[in-house]
């Protein structure tokens, strides 16, 4: 159905579900939402700025645009972990009706939807989002797994009228990541570090809370120039 729509009809039905999923989300995080960046209450904040994320390879995973949806693991095993995405412009200011696209790989290292690695016709750990007032979006999904000469990571890519499309990465702290691979269920390569992956970017490193038991929360804010 989302495929028959104009981009303005599609991008208006995704906007109400993903406002109505963040609305419905019990996480105990939330990104650092960013309205009025001082002390003076509805005041006109336009002359801050701030630095549009770096843009990184989609990678050869790419196949397109994903289904709007929040959860996006199809109950594939591994860690749970909420991923909430702020998306700003270099203003600072929040932007509504952004397109965000999330893909990652599963517990292996493995990505849907490819004969390389036997996942054809699937399509678990991709979604899209559209985000809302405050530029927020939100995906439940699982931690990727390791595969060799790259840090553990996710995909984002950011499309909003008027902007330059972003398409990036974004990363998890060390001591996550070996904690998540040191869970029975995850196979696929030995981690690398962020120091060692060529790719690796701080401004992407994703604040995370919770563990590898319980799950995770994490949250990242793009900024799209």
């Amino acid at each position: 159905m989302l495929g028959s729509m104009t981009t303005s009809s599609r991008r208006s039905a995704l906007l109400s579900l993903s406002a109505a999923t963040l609305a419905g989300c019990v996480t105990t995080s939330s990104p650092p939402v960013r309205t009025d960046d001082d002390d003076t209450a509805n005041d006109d904040d336009s002359s801050q700025s701030c630095t549009a994320t770096g843009p990184q390879t989609a990678g050869p995973f790419y196949p397109g645009e994903p289904v709007a949806r929040t959860d996006i693991s199809e109950g594939i095993p591994g860690v749970r972990m909420d991923v909430d995405i702020q998306v700003i412009d270099i203003a600072c200011q929040p932007l509504v009706g952004a397109e965000v696209d999330l893909w990652g790989a599963d517990k292996d290292g493995r990505y849907s939807g490819y004969e390389d690695f036997d996942t054809e016709g699937e399509a678990w750990q991709r979604g899209q989002q559209i985000s809302d007032a405050d530029g927020r979006v939100r995906f439940s999904c699982i931690v990727p797994g390791s595969y060799p000469g790259r840090a553990m990571h996710l995909h984002v890519k950011v499309r909003a009228d008027g902007h330059d499309e972003l398409t990036t990465q974004t990363y998890f702290e060390d001591a996550i990541g070996a904690a998540v691979l040191d869970q029975p269920e995850y196979g696929g390569a030995d981690q690398t570090t962020n120091g060692a992956d060529n790719f690796y970017a701080g401004d992407t490193l994703m604040e995370i809370q919770g563990d590898a038991t319980d799950g995770y929360s994490a949250v990242v804010v793009l900024t799209v120039g």
